[in-house]
């Protein structure tokens, strides 16, 4: 059904202004904007009523024609257990595997740390004759290489995104060179990630997040073009990489503006006809809570449905009993099973951007697109992200960021909270938690705000 379709002549017209009426008789004297307007973390208004948006067009994920990505982390430093779990992932309605070192800064305090050729030769054995994602996070290029090389050998080769970052390498050269070893070798998927998370996960806001994206997408073309790579290729090799979190509607449109962005900068380059970005959407590390853990399973699910119908390509979630240790089998099949469930019982990989002509959500779009442009050009006109970094004015953004944040109600932890916390089970404790770009994540309960 069609809302065009329905007879525009059962209800009789209401103007904004009648309706500002009502409101105002409803309200009894209390002010319009304290009690029906909100404002996200970058300031931005977000009103009680919008007008569709019958003209908007929608924002696709880079393959319309198939469901998102279930990415299933592979993080056990146990390496024995850690095969296991890729067994039982692969067998249990994963299609991607996401590969964590343990220094990538969305570690979290467990991670692989054998990057051998080895264990590259081992995991390409283990997913031969699978048609899967492979993402690896934090990784060294010499690994990547070895793995491509190992992946070669595969009668069905799958998709690779090899995750290459410009302010790891020790070397332009190096850089460079594992870009165009990586590229050539010919694989779906990307090489490089534009990486957004470190500044959620630190506190930063939705904008910074996005500003922060921009950055190091710009940083790499930049790289790159002075390498002799074209910007269409550097383009079509990079995954964009955000924080989906229990903000429903923030979430769906930080993805939209995402696509926004990177088209913006496509056409920066002179190019007509851009290919769709790559977006990789991880739930937040900065939601999750230690006490009534059970509680990070309904903010994961809200994080999931909205990187989902935001349109991310590819999709991971934290484990809830994550803050407690290294997750239990449970929290892994319960991490899983709520996407398998959002894409095969409702079917939510068949809906296309429903927030398309949602005139709320494409005013946040928007919004934070411009917010975010906004921050990026000034961190290009500072000298671009290195030097960004490098002086402490992105690690002093965040914190004034999170310092600035209203403190809200946490289920289970300031609201409702339990009396006594039920023990969880965990496989080991965690180790010390990488930080990423100067910055070191830190969960809503330790004082990241709501």
């Amino acid at each position: 059904m069609n809302i065009d379709s329905l007879d525009p002549n059962v209800f009789a017209p209401v103007s904004r202004e009648a309706w500002l009426k009502l409101v105002d008789r409803a309200l009894k004297g209390a002010d319009y904007q304290e009690a029906l307007v909100s404002r996200t973390d970058d300031g931005i208004a977000i009103e009680p009523l919008y007008a569709r948006r019958s003209d908007a067009a929608p924002f696709t994920r880079r393959q319309t024609d198939r469901p998102w990505v279930v990415s299933q982390r592979m993080d056990d430093p146990d390496i024995e257990r850690a095969f296991l779990q890729l067994g039982e992932d692969l067998a249990n309605g994963s299609n991607g595997v996401s590969l964590i070192s343990k220094s990538s800064p969305s570690a979290f305090g467990i991670g692989l740390n054998n990057e051998t050729e080895v264990l590259a030769a081992r995991l390409a054995a283990a997913v031969s004759g699978n048609s899967i994602s492979l993402r690896l996070d934090g990784l060294s290029p010499a690994f990547a290489a070895a793995l491509a090389a190992a992946l070669e050998k595969n009668q069905h080769r799958p998709t690779v995104h090899f995750g290459l970052d410009v302010f790891a390498s020790s070397t332009t050269r190096e850089m460079t060179g594992s870009f165009k070893r990586l590229h050539d070798a010919g694989f779906a998927g990307t090489v490089f990630n534009a990486y957004g998370r470190a500044v959620h996960n630190a506190g930063g806001t939705e904008a910074q997040e996005l500003a922060v994206m921009a950055a190091t997408l710009v940083a790499h073309l930049k790289l790159l073009d002075d390498a002799g790579v074209a910007p269409e290729v550097t383009l079509n090799t990079a995954s964009l990489c955000l924080s989906a979190d229990q903000n429903q509607f923030v979430t769906m449109a930080k993805a939209r503006a995402a696509r926004m962005i990177f088209a913006h900068i496509a056409e920066a380059c002179g190019i007509s006809d851009p290919p769709l970005a790559h977006l990789y959407m991880e739930t937040s590390y900065r939601m999750l809570t230690r006490l009534d853990p059970e509680t990070n399973i309904l903010r994961n699910t809200i994080a999931v449905f909205s990187a989902g119908t935001g349109g991310a390509d590819e999709i991971s979630v934290l484990p809830h009993s994550l803050t407690h240790g290294i997750p239990d089998p449970l929290a892994r099949r319960l991490a899983r099973n709520m996407q398998t469930l959002l894409v095969a019982e409702s079917h939510l990989d068949h809906v296309v951007d429903p927030a398309a002509g949602a005139g709320g959500i494409e005013a946040l779009t928007e919004a934070l697109a411009e917010k975010a442009w906004e921050i990026f050009a000034g961190i290009e006109r500072d000298g671009g992200l290195a030097k960004f970094i490098a002086s402490g004015r992105l690690a002093a953004m965040v914190q004034e960021a999170r310092a600035n944040r209203v403190a809200k109600p946490i289920v289970g932890t300031t609201l409702f909270a339990m009396k006594a916390e039920r023990p969880v089970p965990a496989l080991g404790e965690l180790g010390p938690v990488a930080g990423g770009m100067g910055l070191m994540p830190v969960r809503l309960d330790e004082g990241a705000g709501a």
